[in-house]
């Protein structure tokens, strides 16, 4: 499953696409309908009027059963007094030879009937009719042109009606969103100050010389405080992604430190878990920011503890293509086929239905998606219930560094 894209620019083009489709599908309309039903009525009135003169034609050769076919001229007179200004005929034997013809040359494209001429209860020559197409063609013309025009019309009624109600709406619901964005943002400044003053004063009080219970009490409210702050920084990241906030700094980027880096800061939280964390060194260099990039890979590995209980996470860079691809495996609970999409929606987490806090909000997924929108990295996911899950996030591969170029570590 790969996801990165923004949903409402893809409904936007999804209706862009169907608004140009049937405006095509009404464009060609006219000419396709007009070509049928006027070839289908000049073939019909070419079929009955060379009938009656197939007839005409047979009473002669029946005259002359035998001798008809060198009788050349005669024919090609009567020909001639039976063609109809803008066609030619042409006289076939039995034996497919070409007896007579009004001589006459049609251009390409012309409309061609033959009709069987019988003499005597037997099949004796065939009556080639062909007509010009001159006329349809110009009528053709005239039906596409119309066509067009209203394909057209159609085209830009959809785009200013349907498409601009869309657009207006989705422009509502950005600003609805950057104000919530902005709250969120202050309203989160504000309280980080009292908040690293509690767990201040939970620390000092921690380490004072007390009695278990009241000890045990101090250093529970402390932890309570770290999620607490860990919850606030989260809202405050998404908060500032969605204004705008956060501008990116991209230059090339060393992989193995970051992923080293990582593995070495989280690692007492997976050990906590007896978890085992690691890394596969690599050589790789990508083109991003090196800060947001770390902070995507860093809620990647922090879901993938949150989510196993017993086994270990793998990181890993491969390649693919013209890409790098970070991965992340865990041996967690694995994610269901129709919940995988949602993952990475505010607030949606796996396995907590009675939204337990001490178990995140649920916006670090959240935080990464946006973040690799941002950045313009795709993120994937694949899992299997009950085995784990391989997250990824696909960035530009460096294939070479010259001497002088600077990169991020």
């Amino acid at each position: 499953m790969i996801v990165g894209h923004d949903p409402l620019e893809q409904r936007i083009s999804g209706l862009a696409r169907i608004g140009l489709s049937i405006s095509i599908v009404f464009a060609l309309l006219p000419p396709l309908g007009y070509g049928l039903i006027a070839v289908g009525s000049v073939k019909t009135e070419m079929a009955v009027s060379g009938r009656i003169r197939a007839d005409t034609i047979g009473q002669s050769i029946a005259a002359r059963p035998r001798l008809w076919s060198f009788e050349q001229e005669r024919f090609n007179d009567l020909l001639r007094r039976l063609a109809q200004p803008g066609e030619s005929l042409e006289l076939i034997d039995s034996a497919g030879i070409s007896v007579a013809t009004t001589q006459i040359a049609i251009p390409a494209p012309a409309l061609e009937i033959s009709i069987p001429i019988h003499a005597s209860g037997d099949l004796a020559a065939h009556l080639v009719v062909r007509q010009e197409t001159g006329s349809l063609i110009l009528g053709g013309m005239i039906a596409l042109a119309m066509g067009l025009g209203l394909g057209c019309g159609l085209f830009l009624a959809m785009r200013a009606w349907p498409l601009g109600a869309l657009q207006r709406a989705i422009a509502e619901l950005k600003a609805a969103d950057d104000s919530k964005s902005l709250l969120l943002s202050a309203v989160g400044h504000d309280l980080r100050q009292p908040l690293q003053s509690l767990s201040l004063f939970a620390a000092v009080i921690s380490a004072s010389d007390l009695a278990p219970t009241p000890r045990r009490a101090a250093e529970m409210l402390n932890e309570s405080l770290i999620r607490l702050g860990t919850m606030l920084d989260e809202i405050i990241a998404i908060a500032r992604i969605d204004v705008g906030a956060i501008e990116e700094s991209k230059g090339p980027v060393a992989l193995e430190p970051l992923l080293e880096h990582l593995v070495q800061e989280m690692a007492a939280q997976a050990e906590s878990k007896g978890l085992r964390l690691r890394h596969v060194s690599t050589h790789a260099v990508t083109f991003s920011d090196p800060s947001l990039l770390t902070t995507i890979v860093r809620n990647l590995l922090s879901n993938a503890i949150r989510y196993t209980e017993q086994g270990g996470i793998l990181l890993g860079c491969r390649r693919q293509g013209p890409m790098w691809q970070i991965c992340v495996y865990d041996t967690g609970i694995g994610i269901e086929h129709d919940k995988q999409g949602r993952v990475f929606e505010e607030f949606f987490q796996v396995g907590n239905p009675e939204r337990d806090r001490t178990k995140g909000l649920g916006l670090g997924l959240a935080i990464v998606i946006r973040l690799a929108r941002l950045l313009h990295h795709r993120i994937s996911l694949r899992s299997t219930l009950g085995r784990g899950s391989v997250f990824a996030v696909s960035v530009p591969m460096v294939p070479s560094l010259k001497a002088n170029d600077q990169v991020s570590l």
